[in-house]
């Protein structure tokens, strides 16, 4: 386990149709799939819109959220379709981590590629195109191969207590600090809140 005193973290990532360069994006976007790490009982599973409401209860009991530029991106649209506030769950976004260690801005796929030795599956234009063709269970698949990435370069940062990334040139292979006591960070970055939702 992560944690033994927190079993309830969740790695998610979402995908989604919509205008994604308006400014009012977190409005206009859609979610079509949701995928989910469930620490607590090993599982990965994902949620199509209609089946949100599922993934209510587990967002409710939640003592961490973990993603890649989830703050920005996924939790503000994900919240959208709820009555209580996710932002009062801690969050481990690791972009936002990886930007507070060494001031840049990276894709999934680049930290991934660097510091796992594998890559995603996709890109986000591909997932929508599988959304409007109607293979939702590549779209599924897809989106859960991100969680997988996500979830593998928690653990390493956890593990490890750093990340990979390429230098601007790609020829360099550069370390960035994490270092991080997840049970700490959790209890830090709960939010008085967040009990509300029990």
């Amino acid at each position: 386990m992560i944690s033994e005193k927190f079993p309830n973290i969740l790695v998610f990532d979402i995908e989604t149709i919509g205008n994604i360069s308006s400014p009012r994006f977190v409005d206009e976007m859609e979610i079509t799939v949701v995928g989910v790490y469930h620490y607590a009982t090993d599982e990965y599973k994902t949620y199509f819109l209609d089946e949100l409401p599922e993934l209510e209860s587990d967002l409710k009991k939640a003592e961490l959220l973990v993603g890649f530029n989830n703050d920005h991106f996924d939790t503000p649209i994900l919240n959208k379709y709820y009555s209580f506030d996710l932002n009062s769950i801690a969050s481990f976004d690791i972009l936002r981590e990886f930007r507070a260690s060494t001031g840049k801005r990276l894709g999934l796929d680049a930290i991934a590629g660097m510091t796992l030795g594998f890559h995603k599956s996709g890109s986000g234009s591909n997932a929508i195109h599988l959304y409007q063709e109607g293979k939702l269970q590549e779209l599924a698949d897809y989106c859960l191969n991100d969680v997988k990435l996500t979830r593998e370069l928690f653990e390493y940062c956890l593990y490890k207590q750093h990340l990979i990334y390429p230098s601007r040139d790609g020829w360099l292979r550069l370390k960035a600090d994490m270092p991080y006591n997840i049970d700490e960070f959790i209890q830090q970055n709960t939010k008085k809140s967040q009990y509300s939702l029990l």
